[in-house]
């Protein structure tokens, strides 16, 4: 409770101390990012000042995606280690062909982050052609997993995540978040799976597929509910209203877990407990009461 209220706090002050600031310097950004301002693609070697890799480059750089070089896979696609012809090790995300909606994701993927700015997000090292055989985006390569792996999965075993290490996680990712909302920015899929760690255990919020970038003096967008269960913003579901909040309370779902080292969603709890947000919020009333 006590990491909670701090969190909390910190991430409430921060918003509102970076706001401003922070939208300012963006504005100059979005400028250089302008869609009308780019050329084609094909024809170039860079895109929204991404470079463009070949597909060939890539095929090599993860061994012809050798399965033995996944490092996981999302609703949109799969990411694969990979090592550049410069050394670099990447990460390399390949969208599911069978998706309909991969360009617009593509696309939306890299408006986003090519206006970011932040050492706790993840940053786009480039991308394919628009028109190449496939679509890939190339990343930098965290190291040491996700989140929810030193949590529920396979590195869970270390007790590397002391509590000290799991209060500055929390910090770190309210920061993120707050520098994204600051940029009108909405990520839509907070999740410890999303939430990627270096080798000194810092944050980088990664996986920007179903961001939202929000227009000036909007406070929310109707659209169709998307993200994780257990982490959905319930109002968000039950309204149709995507709103910064939906970040937040998705933010809460991940301080629980770093509190209480229980996944978000287990099919195994009693019928109530299912989702961690559920217990929190039955906990919530009985305080009340």
């Amino acid at each position: 409770m006590v990491l909670i209220i701090l969190v909390s706090i910190f991430f409430i002050r921060w918003h509102r101390h970076k706001r401003t600031h922070i939208s300012s310097n963006v504005n100059s950004a979005n400028a250089s990012s302008d869609p009308s301002s780019k050329s084609d693609p094909e024809g170039d070697s860079n895109y929204f000042g991404v470079p463009i890799f070949s597909y060939s480059e890539l095929e090599e750089a993860t061994n012809n995606f050798d399965s033995k070089h996944e490092l996981g896979d999302g609703g949109f696609g799969t990411v694969y280690y990979g090592k550049l012809r410069d050394g670099r090790e990447v990460a390399v995300k390949r969208l599911y062909e069978h998706n309909r909606k991969r360009i617009k994701q593509f696309m939306n993927e890299i408006q986003i982050l090519t206006r970011l700015r932040h050492k706790n997000l993840v940053s786009l090292y480039g991308c394919t052609s628009c028109y190449s055989r496939e679509l890939l985006l190339v990343y930098e390569y965290i190291p040491n997993g996700t989140v929810a792996d030193h949590l529920h999965h396979d590195r869970a075993k270390s007790g590397s995540l002391t509590w000290t290490i799991r209060m500055r996680i929390a910090i770190e990712t309210a920061g993120a978040l707050a520098y994204l909302h600051a940029t009108d920015i909405i990520h839509r899929d907070v999740k410890t799976n999303n939430i990627l760690l270096d080798n000194n255990f810092c944050v980088k919020v990664a996986d920007f597929g179903l961001s939202r970038l929000f227009p000036n003096d909007v406070t929310h967008i109707s659209t169709a509910p998307q993200g994780t269960p257990g982490y959905l913003d319930p109002e968000y579901h039950q309204c149709y209203q995507l709103t910064a909040k939906s970040d937040v309370y998705s933010f809460g779902v991940v301080l629980i877990e770093l509190i209480s080292s229980m996944p978000a969603v287990d099919m195994t709890r009693n019928q109530h407990e299912i989702n961690l947000g559920h217990i929190s919020n039955e906990q919530d009333s009985k305080m009340c009461i």
